[in-house]
């Protein structure tokens, strides 16, 4: 089922955080995405919180096939109502259909960003809203450069052309033009509608974007996806058998059957450390079903809840002391990677212990971090008693009379 999608930081002095830096191999990354929440704040109020690691942009929500030849983006308040003008599709032109927005805030914002802070910042193409398809390997192949040449690193054939780079951000000062690229850290997929064509197109998006990735080497490029949590999500399956998605932002919510609610339901007795019902939840069937792809596995896979009773469907959400409970449970399993949230403006409307969801995730990812109740610092909770032993015995040698 789909994410319910709409189109404040507290005070610094709550936070005892160092600024986030994305670890690919670290169990406590916390990703939220930003896009579609109401009233939305500007985008620099989350990457210069430290408990953010990446920022999910959402979305590309229409594809070249259905926007005059140009993908179309929708950040809710964040764009403008003037578009880039399409190039028109197979030989048809409609400026009707233009959805390129400009968004001159975002692209200011995206430049302090990486400025201020190394959040790393995702391309979400999809979502549970827009008529988006790719028909055809030939359509896949070029949209995966059309997004690589507007998102991507900034090249003279691209840029030569007049092409657009809508994230890139012209600063004009005393006369002067400075044209500041700003590249994303790679893409995500969040497919939620069937494809037209048996996958051809976005076997070929995907394919090429990996190709593409190569090309440069200054950092590393990700390429992500962002499925139901029922395994395999029918629209993502085949695709996520083409090539290598270096993480998995599992929706456990809005489907009842494999839910985080469900678990939660399914568990009430549980202590952290202690035994539990799978209760129908399904991250170690998705850590199963990669397993038996050639390209993704032991994909880093995170737990994605909505920040809000109102970011999902009545009752998905749980609240931040179940979150506790649920990332305790899984924390130790190989492939979990953190805790993924729907969105950054929802989740504003959560507030425990003086927090946001978003940032009591990250309290609960590095409290989890050195529980010695899980099994994963079991080693930690050895080290930890025989230096008491230690202690204990170095204080009663030194009160013994002489």
């Amino acid at each position: 089922m789909a994410r319910i999608a709409l189109v404040s930081l507290l005070a610094s002095a709550l936070f005892g955080f160092a600024s986030a830096t994305f670890d690919i191999k670290s169990k406590n990354n916390v990703a939220v995405y930003y896009g579609q929440g109401p009233n939305q704040k500007r985008v620099t109020t989350y990457c210069q919180d430290p408990t953010i690691d990446i920022i999910i942009l959402s979305f590309v929500n229409l594809f070249p096939e259905q926007a005059n030849g140009n993908p179309g983006i929708n950040f809710g308040n964040q764009c403008s109502g003037e578009s880039y003008h399409g190039p028109g599709f197979e030989g048809v032109k409609d400026p009707s259909k233009d959805s390129l927005w400009k968004c001159p805030q975002l692209q200011e914002d995206l430049y302090t960003c990486r400025q201020t802070s190394n959040v790393k910042f995702l391309l979400s193409l999809g979502g549970a809203v827009g008529d988006y398809n790719v028909n055809g390997a030939t359509n896949g192949t070029s949209f995966a450069n059309q997004l690589w040449g507007m998102f991507g690193p900034a090249q003279e054939a691209w840029t030569s052309l007049g092409k657009p780079r809508p994230f890139d951000y012209t600063n004009t000062t005393s006369g002067n033009t400075t044209i500041n690229e700003f590249r994303i850290d790679g893409f995500d997929l969040d497919i939620e509608h069937p494809s037209e064509d048996s996958d051809a197109g976005y076997k070929a998006l995907v394919t090429r974007l990996r190709s593409l990735y190569t090309t440069f080497t200054d950092k590393p490029y990700y390429l992500t996806a962002s499925p139901q949590c029922i395994v395999p999500d029918a629209n993502l399956a085949t695709i996520l058998q083409t090539t290598k998605f270096d993480m998995l932002f599992v929706q456990f919510y809005n489907t009842p059957a494999c839910s985080a609610r469900g678990w939660i339901s399914g568990n009430p007795n549980y202590v952290i450390g202690g035994a539990f019902n799978k209760a129908g939840f399904t991250f170690d069937d998705w850590v199963t079903w990669l397993s038996t792809t050639k390209y993704s596995q032991g994909a880093p896979i995170f737990i994605t809840l909505p920040g809000a009773n109102p970011a999902a469907n009545t009752g998905a959400y749980i609240t931040v002391a179940q979150t506790q409970l649920i990332a305790s449970a899984y924390y130790c399993r190989a492939s979990f990677a953190g805790i993924g949230v729907w969105d950054a403006t929802y989740s504003e409307q959560s507030i425990a212990n003086g927090r946001f969801f978003f940032q009591n995730a990250k309290v609960t990812l590095d409290a989890a971090a050195v529980d010695t109740r899980l099994s994963c610092n079991k080693n930690k909770r050895e080290i930890e008693g025989k230096s008491f032993i230690r202690r204990h015995r170095a204080g009663a040698h030194s009160n013994r009379k002489i």
